[in-house]
């Protein structure tokens, strides 16, 4: 008998560590969504993308349940979201839009489909967007500016630095609460610390020798509550720290996901979630199959 007792307890020490550590994904069935780029509504707790066919925004559950919370009619057919963000405080969901562009907020404690507040237009097509919390003020790359969008919906232009230079646009951003963005340009690998008052740009140094944004094709960012960041870009995910409030940063993990990421945002402070096109036959993204799914980090990335 304890003997039997002492090999149950022993395989229990064997399986319980093993499914503490098991990866969330999620896999929706929702071939006409084609999603890009993600978010997490803390509030609601679910998932949010927007689609690059449409002017529509789509809530995933955990179970991977699809349901549509936006579709813009006032927006012009072949007008599709590039990017989104959640205002949580003033529970507002703001959308990046191309063709032609714009950025959108809607109002989420009103009934589905939920109000717009407004519609802005941009000069050009948005890349990525990131929320001010505290004040409500939306910053959105597009080409090498970035822009400011207020509560009231005023546009201008917020950064223009010859730090960011004219060999590629800037991509992903992030709003951090120290006061300042995070703002990749996967083109070179660079990594800009830009006041959010000001708009001056720094870049941040790259320590290691090597750079910190992973790559072109989307180089989304997402900051975790320890101040650590995660970048996308391509099938790589990187976490990236700094020790001196991001005046140089390092990679200290990377890992890589079995198609395109899309999308990444963070969870729960510390949970990292990208979101993964998988690859057709041409090496582009399929569209209609894709999954969310939590990044598994080395003992440095965790």
């Amino acid at each position: 008998m304890a003997a039997s007792l002492v090999s149950f307890i022993g395989i229990l020490l064997l399986v319980i560590p093993a499914l503490a550590h098991t990866r969330h994904v999620i896999i929706p069935n929702a071939p006409d969504l084609h999603p890009v780029s993600l978010a997490w509504d803390p509030n609601a707790q679910h998932f949010l993308v927007g689609s690059r066919l449409r002017p529509a925004i789509s809530s995933i559950s955990d179970a991977g349940v699809v349901e549509t919370l936006i579709s813009d009619e006032l927006h012009p057919q072949g007008s599709f979201i590039a990017a989104v963000a959640i205002d949580a405080p003033r529970r507002r969901l703001l959308a990046a839009l191309a063709n032609p562009p714009a950025l959108a907020a809607y109002d989420l404690q009103s009934r589905r489909q939920h109000t717009r507040i407004f519609s802005s237009p941009l000069p050009d097509d948005p890349a990525a967007l990131a929320v001010d919390h505290a004040t409500g003020d939306v910053f959105v790359t597009l080409g090498n500016f970035i822009y400011k969008i207020d509560l009231e919906g005023k546009a201008s232009i917020f950064s223009e630095s010859r730090v960011y230079g004219s060999e590629a646009p800037l991509e992903g951003v992030a709003h951090v609460s120290r006061g300042f963005l995070l703002v990749a340009q996967g083109g070179t690998g660079a990594v800009f610390k830009v006041d959010d008052e000001m708009g001056a740009a720094k870049t941040v140094l790259a320590a290691r020798g090597r750079g910190l944004a992973p790559g072109p094709g989307g180089a989304g960012i997402a900051v975790r509550s320890d101040g650590s960041a995660v970048m996308v870009a391509g099938s790589k995910v990187r976490a990236v720290r700094s020790e001196d409030g991001w005046g140089e940063a390092a990679v200290v993990d990377e890992v890589s996901v079995e198609g395109v990421a899309m999308g990444v945002t963070v969870r729960e402070g510390r949970k990292a979630y990208v979101l993964v096109g998988e690859k057709d036959e041409d090496g582009g993204i399929s569209g209609s199959k894709f999954r969310i799914e939590e990044v598994e980090w080395g003992s440095d990335g965790g």
